[in-house]
């Protein structure tokens, strides 16, 4: 169980809530007395990526372009030509 006073957490609330969600017990104290627990609402304890998992989650998603068989002039040349028709 961790501790954190009521000036702490203001600078570090975004931290504390991470760690709630990974099952951290927090409890923030006013004059050195615990008075509020921070706890995630319902569910399961999450697990909270780091920079790392997200960015290999990023790259398994990541859609690449096809690169066509022609290049744009071709394109546009073909498109002239079909248009005379």
């Amino acid at each position: 169980m961790a501790e954190y006073s009521v000036a702490t957490t203001k600078d570090k609330l975004s931290s504390l809530i991470d760690k709630a969600l990974a099952g951290e017990e927090v409890i923030i104290t006013r004059h050195g007395k615990p008075t509020v627990e921070l706890r995630m609402i319902a569910g399961e304890p999450k697990s909270v990526r780091t920079r790392e998992e997200w960015m290999d989650w990023l790259r398994q998603r990541r859609v690449t372009r096809r690169v066509g068989a022609m290049d744009s002039l071709t394109l546009i040349r073909q498109m002239r030509e079909e248009g005379e028709h």
